[in-house]
């Protein structure tokens, strides 16, 4: 039976999809959910915060709550519908699709349910999919959600 489910999550509806298929198999199998977010160091696609001007915007800006991590929102998700066997990670490296893999593997997983798309299509061309290299080099099954 499938005991440790590994669900890598970006915070798109296509995660919470997969969210959804792991969820139902580790129900049907009395397994857990592994769900882990890889975070890429020198993401380009999110600019840092600029330096405030004065004492009033710094003041705004430390106010202003951050916004939530892919994590949160899949621990959100499970939380609303009710799915508590799962733990979280964050593992931060420059080739997620290796670290997906790695995790697995260390953790024993005995599936990974993965989305198919996660990244812009520029990033995609240049580095490919994510999705792809996990199916390619994992040892479990490897299930693509769309």
């Amino acid at each position: 039976m499938l005991k440790k489910i590994l669900v890598p999550v970006d915070g798109s509806e296509v995660a919470k999809r997969c969210l959804d298929f792991a969820m139902g198999v580790a129900k049907v199998s009395g397994g857990e959910l592994l769900v882990v977010h890889v975070a890429v160091p020198y993401d380009f696609t999110k600019v840092p915060p600029r330096k405030p001007k004065n004492a009033i915007e710094e003041a705004e800006m430390a106010a202003k709550t951050p916004d939530p991590t892919p994590l949160d929102l899949a621990e959100a998700y499970l939380k609303q519908v009710g799915f508590d066997k799962a733990t979280y990670r964050t593992i931060v490296d420059v080739d997620p699709a290796e670290r997906i893999v790695e995790y697995g593997k260390t953790m024993d997983a005995g599936m990974i349910v993965i989305g198919n798309r996660g990244m812009g299509h520029w990033a995609q061309l240049l580095m490919g999919s994510v999705s792809s290299k996990v199916a390619q080099t994992a040892e479990c099954p490897v299930v693509i959600i769309k």
